[in-house]
């Protein structure tokens, strides 16, 4: 069996806290283009937060776009 890998734009929204500050829960969020479904480059760079960074994280959200049907947009609204 060939299982055929494309790369995608993914976006990986990383949710963490500082040691000292465990009741403020921060957001990073980073976008990079990887292959789907392995995720090497998203992989990699969780090792590295683990490894470097000295912020515990709560929750990882990783989303690709992939190629999904689109609508155009028929009407924008202004909310003042």
């Amino acid at each position: 069996m060939i299982l055929l890998y494309k790369k995608s734009v993914v976006t990986v929204d990383v949710f963490y806290f500082l040691p000292d500050y465990t009741n403020i829960l921060q957001e990073f969020i980073w976008q990079t283009e990887d292959v789907v479904p392995q995720y090497p480059r998203v992989h990699e760079f969780l090792n590295y937060w683990k490894d470097n960074i000295d912020a515990v994280i709560s929750e990882v959200i990783v989303v690709n776009a992939d190629n999904h049907e689109y609508r155009p947009v028929k009407s924008t609204y202004t909310i003042r």
